[in-house]
């Protein structure tokens, strides 16, 4: 009676396994479940090994993945800098998305006077400033300034349009860079990272227009 009732227990594991919508309880209750069976395939009057067999194998592969899951979801420790990208600009990406962006950018460095941006030219590419100041000049009449966790020219970025303005650097100026293809591949790769993204640059954009208003 105590292996029925374990058969029955198991399958209903099963059915709350199919409700619940986190891939990671699904797994564990996946694992609970199978395991509820393998005493009653085995105090049958002649053991049922292939079944067994089979629920092992679930039991396997489904301890696999869940470890996977549960490593992703690690809290990772950021940098100091990294932190510092975080609150300051990618507040709306997970720590550990915001690191896998930021393994695919290239670090720059310019120097005072130096152009970051020119005026009138394609930018396949999107910029944020890390250390530095810059000066936004519209055909040499400076509009802005920006700072450290503002990005550049991300208007040209997001239109495809010629830029608008020369970006050039007050001080040494160090920033990130990511090419289009670099995130294009990104996006195909984790789609919901692109409307994060959209949505952190509209906010740049935004703070940006209320610094400038009177």
């Amino acid at each position: 009676m105590f292996t029925i009732a374990l058969f029955f227990i198991a399958n209903a594991l099963f059915c709350l396994a199919y409700i619940v919508r986190d891939m990671a309880w699904l797994r564990a209750i996946t694992i609970l479940a199978s395991s509820s069976t393998l005493p009653y395939f085995y105090f049958q009057s002649t053991p049922l090994y292939g079944a067994m067999s089979w629920q092992i194998a679930f039991i396997a592969i489904n301890t696999v993945n869940l470890t996977f899951l549960l490593l992703q979801r690690r809290p990772i420790k950021l940098t100091q800098e990294e932190q510092w990208l975080h609150d300051t600009t990618f507040s709306l990406l997970k720590p550990r998305r915001m690191r896998r962006l930021l393994q695919h950018a290239e670090s720059h460095e310019i120097q005072s006077g130096e152009a970051l941006i020119e005026q009138g030219k394609e930018l396949r590419a999107l910029i944020i400033l890390l250390s530095g100041s810059a000066s936004v000049k519209v055909n040499g009449i400076e509009r802005a300034t920006l700072s450290p966790g503002d990005f550049a020219g991300e208007m040209s970025f997001i239109t495809g349009r010629l830029t608008s303005a020369d970006v050039i650097a007050n001080e040494p100026v160090r920033y990130l860079i990511w090419p289009s293809s670099v995130l294009e591949r990104m996006y195909q790769r984790d789609p919901e990272i692109k409307n994060t993204i959209q949505s952190i640059i509209g906010f740049d954009m935004a703070t940006k227009l209320a610094r400038q208003a009177p």
